[in-house]
């Protein structure tokens, strides 16, 4: 290889390098906003579960906030990458990652604003099972994110431990899974006489599902990454 060959083959590796870096710290704070979300959404629902409209109604503020927030993040990480892609190779890894952040962000929203609409009907009757399964979902959602955020650590400096916490993101995912379908079975016996409330919160426990699904994308393209650096 020519000395000048060499030279090349460093500067586009060391560019790579920073652009890397520069993206998953860009990408940890978007975790960390959508982490602040579902914490928002999981004392939402307890003040849905308890009447206090005024509050849910502020959380759905915040939650929204939050959201935008992301949003606006997102695209400004998306921007970065298409200005870097030269020196990335794996520029398209980054991009679903970032897109399925965003989804899961969007997610969060939208269970958020079901549960604002659900707070306008008057007193809604959500059994203790129901809130526990609710309960558990959304902390099973915050546990994957900070999974992704160690990952997102990890991944330069310790590849191999990504693999790993893979597994438990899966595992996390599958529980929200079985916990999704017990809160259906649920809903339809505690709302199963009101169809205007059954509809809002089975539309809520997909959402939550949904935000589940677009974090477990995360994490898998994050092991693909790994791959590359072991």
């Amino acid at each position: 290889m020519s000395e000048d060959a060499l030279r090349l083959e460093l500067s586009v590796g060391s560019s790579e390098s920073i652009a890397e870096s520069n993206i998953v710290e860009r990408v940890k704070s978007l975790i960390r906003d959508v982490i602040q979300g579902f914490r928002e959404v999981l004392s939402q629902l307890k003040d849905l579960s308890e009447d206090k409209v005024e509050l849910v109604k502020v959380r759905h503020e915040r939650i929204r906030s939050i959201k935008n927030n992301v949003e606006s993040n997102a695209i400004s990480v998306m921007e970065y990458i298409v200005r870097v892609s030269p020196a990335l190779i794996y520029k398209d890894i980054y991009v679903s990652i970032v897109n399925n952040i965003l989804k899961s962000a969007e997610s969060c929203e939208a269970t958020s604003y079901r549960a604002l609409a659900l707070s306008s009907k008057g007193s809604v009757e959500i059994s203790d099972m129901l809130y526990s399964l609710l309960e558990s979902i959304v902390r099973g959602s915050i546990n994957m994110l900070e999974d992704l955020d160690s990952m997102l650590t990890l991944i330069s400096i310790n590849p191999r431990k990504i693999g790993e916490i893979y597994n438990d993101i899966v595992k996390l995912e599958d529980d929200i899974d079985n916990f999704y379908r017990h809160a259906l079975i649920e809903v339809v016996k505690s709302c199963g006489s009101d169809a205007g409330t059954l509809v809002l919160m089975k539309e809520l426990i997909d959402k939550l599902e949904d935000a589940a699904d677009h974090l477990k994308d995360v994490g898998t393209n994050l092991k693909y990454l790994s791959l590359h650096r072991i």
